[in-house]
């Protein structure tokens, strides 16, 4: 009796333990699983891919680049051909279309293989691995383990699976993962190594990418070639476990060496990368958004053709060394638009310094339509004949301007000082005129002059041969776009549109930039007219005018010294060229003086027409002419050069020249015995300061 009674006490004992136990263990699993529950993410599909590519396309809507930490494309599911699909599931989850998110019978069987020792994993299901790759990690071992597994689970149940269709889940599964050699999802990794979008994958490239998904890295067919092969053939054979295809449809793929099937890597820049370069710049500026941080579609300004013509140049040019550089604007007079740019030689990384637009150099006598003569023309009414004498002239606080080859040519028209460019015209120009018309003027182009102080808007007067830093080769070739399109300026940019992507709402954001009339159409008219006569006769187009400024910077002549060097190096070579159609400034130069790195300015004299040439010729449109506008009209003019009381001139001549004027200012005729009077008159105006019109104070 006392036994049976110790027994039913044993039972009472143990069957209360068994029930606290049980208890503990419900609660214990509740608590675990609402662990999960309150420390599960959002399943939110914006935050699926963590960063879509942007993407950059020419002016006609081609795409020509797609930037990004994580180069990816975005694609749906019926871009998908069904032969990856089948790789797919054959490879990851053979019962993806019939569970719910989590495959009971796999799960089970790899929780006692992992109980056993004996780990063999694959119990995630496609949808566990959106999760894990997504929203959770990859951690796999002990409790972290254990609870990211869980989490997985709840979302792949009851987030994913209950609002998404299979198909969205597979659209998740393909976009999301890094798949080798600095692509992201599938169709990126496609364009990679196969050179073709993702649709038109066949059954050998398929199961390749199939088998990226679980090794990237171990699998990357550039590294390691054989293993990559391997995996392939482990897709292959799941897929015809699976009845997804034939056994002679395996042996045919097995057979096959996927490094045949690769295209070559390419390691090297984008071929355009300078426009890129030039269109990021933009859009950060603009904006504040990095592209390669916020994904977007950028509609830019560029004509691949005419990119095309300074990407050759770069490539086939005979340049003295490696280290000298060419720096490119090309601009469309009418728009505004930078249609292609150079933005340097030897480029080796993406945003690299951009000669094109960040460089800032002294323009030198490039500048000398802008800050003297079309002033002058725009104010004072100054014509092409506008007389001045070539002398040496000082400076109004001290120093004397003189020409660069040491000599003078006495009285000489407006344009045969520009067309000669004729630094002591160009200073006498500047000082005739009004500095804070100077100031409108330049600053209308969108030039940045630099003032005497921060609370002053005087421009010094060595800006009237450029003597100041400085300007980029897109500024300048903006700057004189005005001139070309009949005296209306348009901001330069690169870039039309910007589409906003990952977002619930498509944002597009579009740029206008109208033009602004900076000048009178008879200013630009006669700028153009006279400039026309420096263009060399090797750069033309048929049936185009072509008008050209040069312009020179030298070094200080200390500096030079010190190194060893002539006083015939010179620092920056500038050519600026433009028809009614088009703007092209290059600069040429090194990044820095060296004994070994310099030009001399015979040098860069025959080397910027040559490059005049090849990039002009082969940008500029045909059958294009400046168009006299109204209020011009010419005269015949005798003009007299050269006097003989003047040091280092040659003997006086005199000869009739057509000259274009501004309607209501033609001036009389003058000749060889007006020498002194004209002397005397610019004189008077130097010491009086004289700011009237030069055509009335020289005339006799």
């Amino acid at each position: 009796m006392k036994k049976n009674n110790n027994t039913k006490k044993f039972l009472f004992i143990f069957s209360k333990i068994t029930i606290v136990v049980i208890f503990l263990v419900l609660l214990l699993i509740s608590g675990f699983f609402a662990y999960i529950y309150i420390n599960s993410p959002e399943f939110n599909t914006d935050l699926l891919y963590k960063r879509e590519s942007s993407n950059i396309y020419d002016s006609k809507g081609d795409l020509i680049a797609t930037i990004g930490t994580e180069k990816r494309q975005i694609v749906s599911y019926e871009e998908l051909p069904e032969v990856l699909i089948d790789a797919l599931i054959a490879t990851e989850d053979s019962r993806f279309f019939e569970h719910n998110g989590m495959d009971v019978p796999r799960f089970l069987k790899a929780g006692f293989s992992f109980i056993s020792g004996s780990n063999i994993g694959g119990a995630s299901t496609l949808t566990m691995q959106v999760s894990k790759n997504s929203f959770t990690s990859t951690e796999s071992q002990g409790i972290d383990g254990i609870i990211r597994k869980f989490t997985d689970i709840y979302l792949s149940i009851f987030k994913i699976e209950k609002d998404y269709t299979k198909e969205d889940i597979i659209e998740f599964y393909v976009n999301a993962p890094y798949l080798g050699a600095g692509t992201y999802g599938v169709q990126m990794a496609s364009e990679v190594y196969f050179g073709k979008d993702v649709s038109n994958l066949n059954l050998i490239e398929s199961a390749m990418i199939a088998g990226l998904f679980q090794a990237p890295g171990e699998y990357d067919p550039y590294v390691n070639p054989d293993k990559t092969n391997n995996r392939k053939n482990e897709v292959i054979n799941l897929m015809l476990r699976h009845g997804y295809i034939t056994q002679q449809q395996a042996n045919i793929a097995k057979e096959a060496d996927i490094s045949k099937y690769i295209v070559e890597k390419n390691s090297s820049l984008n071929e355009y990368q300078g426009f890129i370069d030039t269109v990021i710049e933009e859009v950060i500026e603009r904006t504040g958004n990095n592209p390669y941080e916020i994904s977007m579609d950028i509609y830019t300004t560029m004509i691949k053709r005419k990119q095309d013509v300074i990407n050759n140049f770069y490539n086939k040019h005979k340049f003295k060394d490696s280290k000298v550089q060419v720096g490119i604007g090309v601009i469309d007079n009418d728009t505004g638009a930078i249609i292609a740019v150079g933005a340097g030689r030897n480029k080796t990384s993406e945003r690299s310094l951009n000669y094109a637009t960040q460089i800032k150099r002294h323009p030198g006598s490039t500048a000398k339509p802008l800050f003297d003569y079309g002033p002058g023309i725009e104010y004072l009414n100054w014509s092409t004949y506008t007389p001045f004498y070539d002398k040496p002239v000082k400076y109004t606080y001290g120093g004397t301007m003189r020409n660069v080859d040491g000599k003078y040519q006495g009285f000489l028209t407006l344009e045969q000082c520009l067309v000669r460019s004729r630094n002591t015209c160009a200073l006498q120009a500047f000082k005739m005129i009004s500095n804070s018309k100077i100031n409108k003027f330049v600053t209308s182009l969108g030039i940045t002059p630099e003032y005497l102080s921060d609370t002053s808007s005087y421009i010094n007067e060595a800006h009237s041969i450029g003597g100041f830093t400085g300007v980029s080769p897109v500024q300048l070739a903006s700057a004189y776009s005005a001139f070309g399109n009949k005296g209306k300026y348009i901001e330069a940019h690169s870039i039309n549109k910007i589409v906003y992507k990952n977002s619930n709402q498509e944002i597009v954001e579009e740029f206008e930039f109208e033009p602004k009339r900076v000048m009178k159409e008879t200013t630009a008219y006669l700028m153009s007219y006279m400039l026309k006569k420096v263009t060399s006769s090797s750069v033309k187009v048929k049936g185009t005018d072509l008008s050209t400024k040069t312009g020179t910077s030298s070094y200080d002549e200390s500096r030079l010294k010190s190194l060893g060097l002539s006083t015939n190096v010179i620092q920056d070579a500038w050519t600026v060229t433009y028809s009614p159609d088009y703007s092209v400034a290059i600069w040429y130069g090194y990044d820095e003086l060296t004994k070994k790195t310099y030009n001399t300015a015979s040098h860069a004299w025959s080397e910027r027409v040559k490059i005049q040439k090849e990039i002009v010729n082969n940008i500029m449109e045909k059958n294009s002419k400046f168009k006299i506008p109204k209020g011009i009209v010419a005269s015949k003019v005798v003009v007299g050069t050269n006097p003989p009381e003047l040091p280092n001139s040659s003997t006086p001549s005199s000869k009739i020249q057509t000259h274009y004027f501004i309607k209501g200012y033609q001036p009389k005729k003058v000749s060889t015995e007006n020498y002194v009077t004209i002397e005397e008159n610019n004189e008077n105006i130097e010491e009086n300061n004289n700011k009237n019109n030069i055509i009335e104070a020289f005339l006799p």
